[in-house]
């Protein structure tokens, strides 16, 4: 077998149909990953980043008109992730369409074996030999440090990044720890293997160890195949754990095993496996506080933190504000084919005197929301105060003769970011109690933290001081 040219993501609910394309491409040295729906196949997207799909157009829940596979299509960055669209209903016009939407090539089940390979080859072999350079500039263009607080801190990332040193990224939600992760990567003696970013609070509690080590074939009930774990994926490059503090502590212990010794063992099998990665992890809890509570262990924390970077919150970074709305405004133009607005000065006053306590994740936000509203026009677009939308504090009033009516009634998602709110501040930020009473398990509350940007650490100071 040659060696690995590549990782394929085959996403199609035909498990016959995933086993037979995985044997064709293992056999021909590409390293593959299965979803068998669309939801699976934008979780293995997000975490393994593939460097190409092959893509199955009709799902379960419906079989002939090919929308699901289109609509994925869409929503998927079709500049760094090369697709290949797959239908056993093959038309000219489905065909047209899918390429349309940024599809690299369209085949028809059952497929001819030599045909497919060499349209793989084709395909990505050219994104293989560009990948890391068009990632490095991707990084770079995204990287906007002009604040002395970034300054100060993009030294420390030249010195820090060359080494093999683990890195422990803190910061609010929001401000940037899985780009930096990125940059840090590509800055790295790592940079031509592979970037693996895997959230933790994301992971149900009972599938960690098989995302992080992967499985054999039977290892338990729903293991119907041989899987592969983050720490295998990243081998040879850097792997990145976004909110560490959520690896249950049984797991803990596993990873500074692997740490320590470079081995790992996947679940059902007996033989450890060898890996060398560099592992970058973040969070924005205080792990020592963590540490106190017994909900970390403290040798862990000391194997992670040789280096430690502190990403500062937005409202620290004044010079970058304006830079990266004007960023992020040219950047959802050319991806939603839009004008690109101009900020009028009241809309730029009003950027820099709000708290942004999202970060640059709400900044991303406010300037997506304003391209979708207003950049259809045919004329000159203008992005005024009151385009902006946002909320109301002191710090983010305009002059009287510039502020709007009042804003509406809360949306359901603001009633349950409140309700939240009200839940970390009665149990003084106990994630177990504050779940419980909201009648969700400790993993959905992370989530959920992660969705409204939320910190519990901000209500246990606020309930101790």
């Amino acid at each position: 077998m040659s060696q690995p040219q590549g990782l394929i993501l085959i996403a199609d609910d035909d498990c016959d149909i995933r086993f037979a394309l995985s044997l064709l491409l293992n056999q021909a040295g590409y390293r593959t990953l299965e979803a068998d729906s669309i939801k699976t196949c934008e979780i293995q997207i997000q975490r393994h980043q593939p460097d190409l799909l092959l893509l199955d157009m009709n799902f379960s829940r419906d079989t002939t008109s090919g929308q699901e596979g289109l609509s994925l299509l869409q929503r998927l960055d079709t500049s760094t992730l090369p697709i290949i669209l797959m239908t056993a209903w093959g038309s000219i016009d489905l065909a047209v369409k899918g390429i349309k939407l940024g599809a690299k090539d369209f085949i028809e089940k059952p497929w001819h074996k030599s045909k497919l390979l060499t349209l793989i080859e084709h395909t990505i072999k050219p994104t293989a030999a560009s990948s890391n350079s068009a990632s490095i500039a991707a990084t770079a263009s995204n990287w906007i440090a002009q604040s002395p607080a970034m300054q100060h801190l993009e030294t420390l990332i030249r010195q820090i990044a060359p080494s093999r040193a683990n890195v422990l990224i803190l910061g609010e939600n929001g401000t940037g720890k899985s780009q930096l992760a990125a940059r840090i990567h590509h800055m790295s003696s790592y940079q031509q293997g592979p970037f693996i970013a895997t959230n933790m609070a994301a992971i149900p509690e009972s599938l960690f160890e098989s995302e992080l080590f992967g499985h054999q074939k039977g290892a338990f009930t729903d293991a119907k195949s041989q899987r592969q774990g983050a720490f295998s994926s990243a081998n040879g490059g850097s792997l990145f754990l976004d909110e560490i503090g959520a690896l249950p502590l049984n797991l803990q212990a596993k990873l500074l095993q692997v740490l320590e010794s470079h081995t790992f063992t996947p679940l059902g099998a007996d033989t450890p496996q060898q890996v060398d990665v560099r592992l970058i992890v973040a969070t924005n809890q205080v792990l020592e506080a963590a540490i106190q509570n017994g909900q970390f262990r403290q040798d862990l924390y000391y194997r992670l933190n040789t280096f430690i970077i502190e990403l500062p919150p937005l409202r620290q970074r004044q010079a970058d504000i304006l830079p990266l709305a004007k960023h992020y405004l040219s950047q959802f133009a050319l991806q939603y084919q839009l004008i690109c607005p101009t900020l009028t000065p009241p809309a730029r006053q009003s950027l820099l005197h709000y708290t942004w306590p999202g970060n640059i994740r709400e900044l991303r936000h406010v300037m997506e929301r304003c391209v979708l509203l207003k950049g259809h026009k045919t004329n000159q677009v203008i992005i005024d105060f009151n385009d902006l939308m946002l909320p109301k504090s002191p710090t983010s009033q305009p002059p009287l003769s510039l502020q709007t009516a009042a804003l509406p009634e809360p949306s359901l998602e603001e009633r349950e970011c409140q309700q939240i709110r009200v839940a970390l501040q009665q149990y003084q930020g106990n994630m177990n109690k504050a779940a419980q009473s909201l009648g969700i398990s400790r993993h959905a509350l992370y989530r959920r933290l992660e969705k409204y940007q939320l910190d519990a650490n901000q209500f246990k100071s606020t309930a101790h001081s």
